[in-house]
């Protein structure tokens, strides 16, 4: 008998030991509650985050037609440009709009090149640290929308790099679309908003431009205006 407690006195330490080991973690897990954290996926992540800007639509820098030597010069001189070959500079006409400083036309009368002096509001500044040319642009428009009748602007304010110089672009209408006004905004190291605009003439009944070439004459000026 005592033989026996004598082998149970020594053995209970290791029993003790081996049932907590064993019994102990069961009951403990048993009574808690585990909480998993599901790790964010990568594409979680990366919806966070905000889209990359959309990269500007790049101009040739270099004319694509042929260009005159005639040279188109603002008031101040913070604004020079050059003539497609075979147009010419006309004599502005009293009643024109005085912010007009330059009118140019090709040699059969069916376009026309206006640039023109974008006056200068309290708020310019403050809308072009804003929202960039789009905003000078838009304003532009509207002011056009004032004056003219039945002007219908076509497409989306466009701000575009030809070279190192940005413009804004939008295009409008006044005879449901038979002819096209093009107008690009720019601001001068002077802090001036001008405008160049390309037009359609229909007063000689001649045949216009077609589309693609006035695109190219477009383009072609504005690679040549340096400001």
């Amino acid at each position: 008998m005592q033989h026996r407690f004598a082998v149970l006195y020594y053995a209970f330490p290791f029993i003790f030991v081996r049932f907590c080991l064993l019994v102990l973690p069961i009951l403990f897990f048993a009574g808690c509650v585990v909480v998993v954290q599901k790790q964010p996926q990568a594409q979680q992540k990366s919806a966070s985050k905000p889209e990359t800007e959309r990269p500007l639509r790049q101009l040739a820098s270099k004319p694509v037609v042929v260009m005159s030597d005639e040279v188109v010069r603002s008031e101040l001189g913070d604004m020079v440009s050059l003539l497609p070959a075979e147009w010419s500079l006309v004599n502005i006409e009293t009643n024109m709009p005085v912010q007009v400083f330059s009118v140019a036309v090709n040699n059969s009368y069916t376009a026309s090149l206006a640039y023109s002096v974008l006056r200068k509001e309290e708020n310019f500044d403050q809308v072009f640290q804003k929202d960039g040319l789009v905003g000078i642009g838009k304003i532009s428009a509207t002011k056009r929308d004032t004056k003219m009748r039945n002007i219908k602007r076509l497409g989306d304010f466009e701000e575009v790099i030809v070279g190192t110089k940005h413009f804004c672009l939008y295009r409008y209408t006044t005879d449901n679309g038979a002819t096209l006004n093009r107008v690009a905004v720019f601001r001068s190291s002077f802090g001036n908003y001008y405008e160049c605009t390309l037009s359609d003439l229909t007063f000689t009944g001649r045949k216009l431009i077609p589309r693609d070439e006035m695109e190219s004459i477009y383009a072609s000026v504005l690679a040549t205006i340096d400001f």
